[in-house]
């Protein structure tokens, strides 16, 4: 998820600022433009799209 100029992970929440080497997977779940780390990436292969957050759930958590 995207906000202020900061990307988070919609799975752990890691941001590029804090994590400036951080790459990240743009993805669509239920219809929402999302934003994956490469290392939550295996949880969403060989899973489900169960542990993702929605942009709504994201931005609650990071206030």
């Amino acid at each position: 998820m995207k906000k202020d100029g900061q990307i988070y992970c919609n799975i752990c929440l890691a941001n590029d600022k804090e994590e400036p080497n951080i790459v990240f997977i743009q993805a669509i779940h239920k219809g929402q433009n999302i934003d994956i780390c490469t290392s939550c990436m295996p949880t969403v292969i060989h899973g489900s799209g169960s542990s993702i957050k929605s942009n709504e759930e994201v931005q609650n958590e990071i206030k």
